[in-house]
This record gives C-alpha cells, sequence and structure tokens, in this order.
C-alpha cells in the first residue's frame, strides 16, 4: 500500500512549541544526502500513523521532491499522548537496510479450544533487505496449533529480506494452564489436633481422658480405710 504526506522545511523560528500550538509537528528528515528540519500538518500526520506501520514506506513531498522515508522515532505528549516530534528516514535506494517489522497473529489456535493459553512472545523481528522488499508486516497463522507448541522466529515466510532475529526466538506459543491448588475450607469451630497431644480438660468437645491403672487404685484406697475405721 502506498502512503503519502507533504512536509514544509522549517528554519530556526518559529520555535517547536508555536509550531505545534499552529496544528504543525516539528521532524527531522536524514539519510542518503539529505538532513533537513520539517513541519507536518499534525491532523494529517495523526491519521497517517493510524494506517502504518514502522516498516511502512512512506512518500514525503518536500519541496517539489518525492523521497521514501520511514518512520524512525516518534516522540509523544505524556498528557495527551499527541504526536510531539517525528523522525523520518531517507535510505538510498540501492542500499539495503535493517529495521524491525511488525508481526500480526492470525486465526485462532485449536490449543485455545482446549484450554490452552496464547503467549504473544515477541511482535517485532528485525530483517535486512533493499526498501522496495521490506514488508509492511509478517502475519503468521496460529489456526493449527496445539497445546505445547510454538512458533520461532525460523518459522517466518520471508521473501527478498534476511531475517536477522535469531532464529530460535518464541514469537507466539500455547501453553497448558496453570492448574489451581484445592484448599479445603477449614470446619466452623473446629481446631486442628496436634498429634501427641493431651486434650484440655473441660475443653468444649474434648472427650475426658480416660484414668489410668494407677489412677483408680489411688481413688479406692481413702474409701477403703474409712469402712475399717467404722467397724473398730
Amino acid at each position: 500500500m502506498e502512503y503519502a504526506i507533504k512536509a514544509d522545511v522549517r528554519g530556526a523560528k518559529p520555535n517547536p512549541r508555536a509550531l505545534r500550538r499552529a496544528g504543525r509537528v516539528p521532524g527531522v528528515l536524514y539519510g542518503s544526502g539529505v538532513h533537513q528540519l520539517i513541519a507536518l500538518n499534525a491532523k494529517e500526520f495523526e491519521k497517517l500513523l493510524e494506517r502504518v506501520t514502522r516498516s511502512s514506506r512512506i512518500t514525503l513531498e518536500l519541496n517539489g521532491q518525492k523521497l521514501t522515508t520511514f518512520i524512525k522515532e516518534i516522540q509523544h505528549d505524556l498528557l495527551t499522548d499527541h504526536v510531539q516530534h517525528v523522525d523520518l528516514y531517507h535510505p538510498a535506494p540501492d542500499r539495503p537496510v535493517v529495521i524491525d517489522v511488525p508481526v500480526r497473529v492470525r486465526g485462532e489456535a485449536k490449543g485455545l479450544k482446549e484450554g490452552g493459553v496464547l503467549q504473544v512472545l515477541r511482535d517485532l523481528v528485525q530483517v535486512r533487505g533493499v526498501i522496495d522488499q521490506i514488508p509492511e508486516a509478517i502475519e503468521i497463522n496460529i489456526s493449527n496449533l496445539g497445546i505445547g507448541e510454538a512458533i520461532h522466529a525460523s518459522d517466518l515466510s520471508l521473501t527478498g529480506v534476511q531475517l536477522l532475529t535469531a532464529g530460535e526466538a518464541t514469537i507466539v506459543s500455547i501453553v497448558a494452564p496453570r492448574k489451581e491448588e484445592v484448599v479445603a475450607a477449614p470446619v466452623p469451630g473446629a481446631e486442628a489436633a496436634v498429634p501427641g497431644a493431651a486434650p484440655v480438660e473441660g475443653a468444649t468437645g474434648a472427650p475426658a481422658a480416660p484414668a489410668t491403672a494407677e489412677q483408680a487404685t489411688a481413688k479406692k484406697e481413702p474409701a477403703k480405710k474409712e469402712k475399717e475405721e467404722k467397724k473398730k
């Protein structure tokens, strides 16, 4: 897809803050044979950003020239998220460039239907190639991906460019869901028994400890002595 936007040459004045108040975005164009301060229409540039990626080729119209450019860096306002500044890069048409290309996931993995969880571990890969071969995005279909399976950078289908990201780098994977440990709810009013501990005398719900043979004999002897004294 083709994208185009117009820009004007700017000087030291007005300053960037004044440009923003006037609805313009200050920027810089640099690269093969060019280094120029520029200004773009803020509304037009915001609309352009809704359609392009970092690896989209953008035709910049400047001083009657049409230059192929890529967005190199964008600065946003922390509060409003409006664009504050943009860097555009113009590479030599016959020399390869190194650029990050976004990865887009398509389809519904069969592993998701089985209860798995989708993990997107990388949404950009780095490639090297001439500007006419740089893709806007790389799409991967995950429909056949099952639980425990993954797609790596080396699995991507690329044409005309060289993959610079490590081939073993994982792009997406389907993992099994974590099993939650079930803990039994405590019975209201019940206390856990301590192994080997004697029950507390008088405690609610605790049975009285049985008397030992020595304790039973000790209780009988006083009663026997009382009977013998009465006979005398």
